[in-house]
C-alpha cells in the first residue's frame, strides 16, 4: 500500500507540473493584462486606439536598442523593457497595421549603420562604448525620428509614439495662427551685450502636431485657412486689429486669448528695457464687453488656499499671487483640463461673467473663497509678505481660465474703424497716396451660429521660466516639464483646432503622489501665522503713529528733548508684552504643526511596519487552523 501511495503522489506532482507548464504556454499566446494602477498608467489610452484604427496603410517602427551591452545600468534596462513592451502592444492592437522591427545595433554591424543613417543618436558610456535607444516611424515616404527615449520623459512616452504615428499617417494638418505682442520666435537680442532670446518651448511643441503661422500685428483681416487663432498678450492692439478679431469670431473662427495684468515676460521686451513702455498689462475691453466677460487689467488676483511656496530671499513663504492648482482644484470634466494634476499661474487677473451678459460662462480654473485682489502696480514696489497681508479676501467667485459661449454681436456696429493718423513728419509720400485694400468679407453685426472663446488671465504660465526645465545632456538640450502648464495649452490648441486624439494620451497622470494632507496642514499654519503677524504689525503702527505725533508736538514747542509721559511709557510696555505674547502664539502654531507632521509620519511608519505583517499573520493562523481541522477530520 505504501508503494502505491508513493507512486500516486509522484504522479500527482508530475501531473501538476505538466499542467503549470501548459497553462503558462497557453497564457503566453493570450494577450491578457490587468492594470490595477489608480490612473491606468500601463494601459493604451483611447486616443492611441483611435489613431491606430484610422490607419489606412501600414506603419513601420524600427526600434534600435543595444540590449546586449553588459554595461547598461539596471534602471536603464527596466525602462527599455517598458518601451519595448509598449511598442509591442501598439503592434498587437493595430491588427497588422503597425509593423515593429527590433534591432540590436552592435558595433561595426549593418544595424548600427542603419541607425546612424536614420539619425538615432548614440549615447556614450563612461567606458567609451556607445548605446543606441531610439526609433524611426515611417509610412510610405513620410518619416519621423525619435532619436532617444529619455527616461525623464516617461510620462510622455505614449504621446511621443502616438504623435509620430499620427504625423506620418496624416494627409493634412490644422493651421493655427499666432498673434502676439511678444517675441515668441527668439532670435538676436536687440540689446547690446545680451544673449539671443530663445524660441518658447510651447511653440516648438505645438509645431510638432499642427501647422503654425505667425500673424503680423498690421493685419486687418484674419485668413480663412486659420482654424484656430491664439492671441497672446494683446498689448496695444490697434482698433483695426481688434476689428479683425471681432469679425473672425463672428465668422465662426475659434479663438484663444491670453490676457495678463502684470506680464513678467514683458519686462524683458526692448520697450521696457529702454524705459519707453511701463505698461505690462494687456486687455481687449471692447471685445470682452460683447463676449460677456468682466476683466480688470489693473488688478491681480491671489488665493491663500492655492498659494505657492516661494523663496523671498529672507525665507520661504506661501505666496498667494503665485497659484498652484492641484487635481482637486482643476475641472476634471472638461476635455481640456481632464486629468491635469499640477498647474502654476503667476500674478494672473480675474475673469467673471458680466452682469448684463447673455452668454454662457464656464470657469475651468476657479479660485476658492480665500481669494482676493490687489492693485497690479503694488507688485513692483512691495515685498511678497506685504502683498500677502494687503490682499483683501472678498469671497467673490473668480476664475483664471474660462470659456464664454454664445451668439456674439460685433463690438464695432458701424464697421471697420478708420486708420490711425500717423505723424506727418514720419509719413512718406508713398504712404500718403496709399489706398486702403478692400476686405474680403462683408461686415457682420452678429454671428449666425454660436461660438466659443477660451480665455486665460495669465501669460507667464506659458513661458519657459514657469513651465519647463532645460537640461544639458551629452551636448543636447533636454526639455523637462516642471508642471502641466504646457499640457494645458497644447490640449486647448488641439481640442479647439479639431485634433483631440492626442489629448487623452498626454494627460495620463503622474507617478508622484504628494502628501495632500501634509500640504493642507502647512497652508493652514501659514494662514494662522499671517493673521497673528497682521495683528502684531497693526499694533506696532498704531503706537509708532502716536509716538510720531508726540514728537511733532514737542518740536513745534521748541523742545530739544522729549520726556515721554508715564501713560505713553505704560502703553509701550503693554505693547511689548503683547508682542511677546503674539510671538509665543506663533511658536505654538509652529510647534503644533511639527507635532501633527510627526504624528502623521509615525502613523504611516506603524502602518507599514506592524499592520500589514499583523494582517498576514492573522490570515496565516486562520488558514493553519482550518487545515489542521480538516486533517483531523480526515484521520477520524
Amino acid at each position: 500500500m505504501k508503494e502505491v501511495s508513493w507512486s500516486s503522489t509522484l504522479g500527482s506532482v508530475v501531473l501538476l507540473l505538466i499542467c503549470l507548464v501548459a497553462i503558462n504556454v497557453m497564457a503566453s499566446f493570450i494577450p491578457l493584462r490587468f492594470d490595477l494602477t489608480e490612473e491606468r498608467l500601463y494601459t493604451i489610452s483611447e486616443g492611441s486606439r483611435k489613431i491606430l484604427e484610422s490607419l489606412e496603410d501600414p506603419v513601420r517602427i524600427n526600434f534600435y536598442y543595444s540590449r546586449n551591452n553588459a554595461e547598461l545600468p539596471p534602471n536603464f534596462k527596466t525602462y527599455a523593457q517598458r518601451v519595448q513592451e509598449l511598442l509591442e502592444e501598439y503592434a498587437a492592437l493595430s491588427y497588422g497595421k503597425v509593423i515593429l522591427e527590433i534591432s540590436d545595433p552592435k558595433p561595426d554591424t549593418e544595424e548600427e549603420e542603419w541607425a546612424q543613417k536614420y539619425g538615432i543618436k548614440p549615447i556614450t558610456l563612461p567606458s567609451g562604448n556607445t548605446v543606441y535607444f531610439g526609433a524611426i516611424v515611417s509610412m510610405l515616404d513620410q518619416e519621423m525620428l525619435l532619436p532617444y527615449f529619455d527616461q525623464r520623459r516617461e510620462k510622455f512616452l505614449e504621446y511621443d509614439i502616438s504623435q509620430a504615428i499620427q504625423k506620418v499617417s496624416s494627409t493634412s494638418s490644422s493651421t493655427v495662427g499666432l498673434l502676439s505682442a511678444l517675441n515668441l520666435q527668439g532670435g538676436r537680442s536687440m540689446l547690446p551685450g545680451q544673449p539671443p532670446s530663445q524660441k518658447w518651448v510651447f511653440l516648438s511643441e505645438l509645431e510638432k502636431s499642427v501647422s503654425m503661422e505667425n500673424i503680423p500685428l498690421t493685419i486687418e483681416e484674419i485668413p480663412d485657412d486659420i482654424s484656430l487663432l491664439i492671441v497672446l498678450h494683446p498689448r496695444g492692439f490697434s482698433p483695426r486689429l481688434q476689428y479683425a478679431l471681432d469679425q473672425y469670431v463672428l465668422r465662426g473662427g475659434r479663438l484663444v486669448v491670453l490676457l495678463d495684468p502684470n506680464a513678467r515676460v514683458d519686462m524683458a521686451s526692448p520697450e521696457n528695457q529702454f524705459g519707453q513702455q511701463q505698461q505690462l498689462a494687456s486687455d481687449l475691453p471692447e471685445l470682452l464687453k460683447v463676449w460677456g466677460v468682466d476683466y480688470d487689467s489693473t488688478k491681480v488676483v491671489g488665493d491663500h488656499l492655492l498659494a505657492t511656496q516661494v523663496n523671498t530671499g529672507q525665507g520661504v513663504m506661501s505666496f498667494p499671487m503665485w497659484m498652484t492648482f492641484l487635481s482637486q482644484s482643476i475641472d476634471q470634466e472638461h476635455p481640456i483640463t481632464t486629468q491635469l494634476e499640477n498647474l502654476l499661474f503667476v500674478e494672473a487677473g480675474s475673469l467673471k461673467k458680466s452682469v448684463e451678459s447673455k452668454t454662457e460662462f464656464t470657469p475651468l480654473l476657479s479660485l476658492s473663497e480665500q481669494s482676493g485682489l490687489i492693485d497690479a502696480f503694488q507688485l513692483r514696489f512691495s515685498a511678497p509678505d506685504q502683498l500677502s497681508r494687503d490682499m483683501k479676501i472678498d469671497g467673490e467667485a473668480k476664475a483664471v481660465m474660462a470659456i464664454t459661449t454664445g451668439i456674439f454681436s460685433s463690438a464695432f456696429p458701424n464697421g471697420q474703424p478708420e486708420k490711425e493718423k500717423k505723424n506727418p513728419q514720419a509719413q512718406s509720400a508713398d504712404e500718403e497716396n496709399e489706398e486702403e485694400s478692400a476686405l474680403k468679407h462683408t461686415h457682420l453685426k452678429e454671428a449666425a451660429e454660436s461660438n466659443s472663446i477660451l480665455l486665460f488671465s495669465d501669460v507667464d504660465f506659458l513661458s519657459d521660466q514657469f513651465s519647463v526645465q532645460k537640461l544639458n545632456f551629452l551636448g543636447q538640450t533636454i526639455i523637462q516639464p516642471t508642471n502641466d502648464n504646457l499640457n494645458l495649452m497644447l490640449n486647448a490648441a488641439e481640442h479647439l483646432s479639431g485634433n483631440e486624439a492626442l489629448m487623452s494620451i498626454r494627460s495620463r497622470g503622474r507617478f508622484s503622489r504628494p502628501f495632500t494632507r501634509l500640504l493642507a496642514m502647512q497652508k493652514q499654519a501659514q494662514l494662522l501665522h499671517q493673521e497673528e503677524e497682521r495683528q502684531l504689525l497693526s499694533q506696532l503702527e498704531e503706537v509708532q503713529q502716536r509716538l510720531n505725533n508726540l514728537l511733532e508736538t514737542a518740536g513745534e514747542q521748541g523742545q530739544t528733548e522729549v520726556i515721554l509721559s508715564p501713560e505713553i511709557q505704560a502703553e509701550i510696555q503693554q505693547f511689548r508684552e503683547e508682542e511677546r505674547q503674539a510671538r509665543r502664539k506663533l511658536r505654538e502654531v509652529r510647534k503644533i504643526l511639527r507635532q501633527d507632521i510627526e504624528q502623521l509620519g509615525q502613523g504611516l511608519l506603524l502602518l507599514n511596519m506592524f499592520l500589514v505583517p499583523l494582517l498576514v499573520g492573522i490570515i496565516g493562523v486562520i488558514v493553519y487552523r482550518y487545515r489542521t481541522r480538516l486533517r483531523r477530520k480526515t484521520i477520524r
